[in-house]
């Protein structure tokens, strides 16, 4: 009887947040020592997400560096720039005053907070249409083919630059468009690869790559700018992701059932822990159900408000480290790159804690990520109002930003992996819903903020509003996430076999609905 009430708890493998937690430590021992014999598919899968995700930020990232360099600001109108407030006397930065700098095209601030939108226009279209082809086709050719054209694109950015600034406009945009299939189909691949214990650690982990992309195309972006020219930028970024992307097609497939080289071993492990169900293509929706989901609403507030500070300090820190902190070209590369390194750490170590904390049951499903998400939300928050109080002290400011950044990446082991959580068919197309929403502040961030520089001026009160707006939305967006966040999966995301009977199933103390058993437990458990 023991050892069938072992086996039964091994066995009951489901996509709920709640229902992780009844997988027995001993079984998932057990079936992770097929890692001694060999290299895991869903490790390849997890490292070819990292550097597809590397390649994906440096060329969402590259110009947001490379415009310092392009934009002319001496034909501009002067009271549109402040002196530097943060230069001390003897020092001598190469372009410490926007006056002296000398691009080729004359766009104003306006301009180019709408340039740096484009890229957002076009990814906020596109995001629910990724998550459902990726049910339909499969990532594989989903992620390879979006991540390849994109590379053409930013390759013909240079000569669009030079012909006018629409052209460069409709690049990006374009650009934007193709990287939206990206995040769904991560996510709907995952519903399909990840088992439930490893899912903050895979999912963080390979999504962690943007990190690494935005601290290399920061630095390199800076040295390159300065010694080879703003275009070398481009045409670099975009030769490293058209050879990724014929790496991932020839490496990566959709399904463990699909994949040619996994083991028997690790495909009965992904199965049996996530549910044949949750591997299948069906292309069948519940969209009444999703948008009628408070907690599907919860996650679309906070991973919206959550974006409007990742992408305010994505495009502005460059324009901040040089308009008031005074550093110069090839510095400021390497100053942006800072809080992303950071960002790294905290998203990997945060998300193995995480795990952790859930594998040993020192924490419920639930309760781990409203943890995580104060971390990611509200600690952001209380470091960008703290850059009130620092003045010109650099060292005080950048440490700030980097603190915020980096803490903001652990909203990811927080709320941004209970897509698949709450639904894991579904959690590409979830995703693509959320994302398309939290795709607006990509451009509507810039969009502010460069109104408000344009008006006020590029002077530390006009980044102070501009921190204390973001902070605001980071504060709103944390609190609508613990309220509504939920870990279950829900009843809509079932499929029609998956109904658990047994409540030993579900040993997560926040969950309101019984976890629900994998489609044929019952009889296998009364084999054994």
């Amino acid at each position: 009887m023991e050892s069938q009430a072992e086996a039964k708890t091994s066995l009951l493998g489901s996509g709920s947040g709640s229902h992780y937690d009844s997988i027995s430590k001993d079984h998932w021992t057990a079936s992770k020592k097929v890692s001694f014999d060999c290299i895991l598919a869903r490790h390849v899968l997890a490292l070819m997400f990292f550097m597809g995700f590397m390649n994906l930020y440096s060329l969402r990232n590259n110009l947001n560096v490379s415009i310092v360099a392009m934009v002319n600001t001496t034909g501009q109108p002067r009271q549109l720039y402040n002196e530097s407030e943060c230069l001390h006397e003897g020092e001598d930065f190469q372009v410490a005053d926007p006056l002296e700098q000398e691009g080729e095209f004359f766009w104003d601030s306006y301009h180019q907070g709408i340039l740096l939108g484009a890229y957002y226009y076009g990814y906020a279209l596109t995001q629910v249409v990724g998550g459902w082809m990726e049910k339909r086709i499969g990532g594989r050719i989903m992620m390879g083919g979006s991540m390849s054209i994109s590379s053409v694109l930013t390759l013909l950015t240079v000569p669009a630059a030079y012909l006018h600034f629409w052209m460069i406009f409709l690049c990006r945009l374009l650009i934007g468009m193709c990287h939206a299939f990206v995040y769904p189909t991560h996510h709907g691949m995952w519903g399909k690869w990840a088992p439930p214990l490893e899912r903050s650690k895979l999912l963080s982990f390979s999504t962690s790559g943007t990190t690494i992309g935005t601290v290399l195309i920061n630095v390199l972006a800076g040295f390159l700018g300065y010694y080879l020219g703003w275009p070398s930028i481009f045409y670099l970024s975009g030769i490293v992701c058209l050879v990724w992307s014929l790496f991932w097609c020839l490496l990566i497939h959709d399904t463990p059932s699909k994949h040619p080289r996994i083991t028997d071993e690790e495909k009965r492990c992904i199965i049996d822990s996530i549910g044949p169900s949750s591997t299948n293509m069906d292309t069948r929706v519940p969209w009444f159900s999703i948008f009628t989901s408070v907690q599907v609403w919860g996650l679309i507030i906070g991973h919206t408000f959550s974006n409007w500070g990742l992408y305010t300090l994505m495009t502005g820190l460059p324009s901040f480290n040089a308009q008031v902190l005074a550093f110069d070209l090839d510095e400021n590369g390497v100053i942006s790159a800072l809080p992303y390194a950071g960002s790294w750490v905290f998203t990997v170590g945060g998300a193995y804690i995480a795990d952790e904390l859930r594998r040993r049951k020192i924490m419920s499903t639930r309760s781990v990520r409203r943890l995580f998400t104060v971390f990611g939300m509200y600690f952001p928050a209380f470091f960008l109002l703290s850059n009130a109080y620092v003045g010109c002290n650099r060292a005080m400011a950048v440490s700030f930003l980097v603190l915020a950044n980096s803490f903001a990446s652990t909203s990811y082991p927080g709320f941004k992996v209970n897509h698949v959580e709450i639904a894991p068919r579904f959690g590409g197309i979830l995703y693509g819903i959320t994302n398309t929403a939290a795709a607006i502040p990509g451009f509507a961030a810039p969009y502010v903020n460069g109104i408000i520089l344009q008006e006020r001026g590029t002077n530390a009160d006009s980044w102070l509003l501009i921190f204390i707006i973001t902070a605001c939305f980071y504060l709103v967006g944390g609190t609508v996430v613990l309220v509504t966040i939920r870990t279950e999966e829900q009843e809509w995301a079932k499929s029609g076999g998956d109904v658990s009977s047994d409540p030993e199933a579900d040993l997560d103390k926040d969950s309101v609905e019984l976890s629900p058993a994998k489609v044929g437990v019952d009889n296998v458990v009364k084999k054994l």
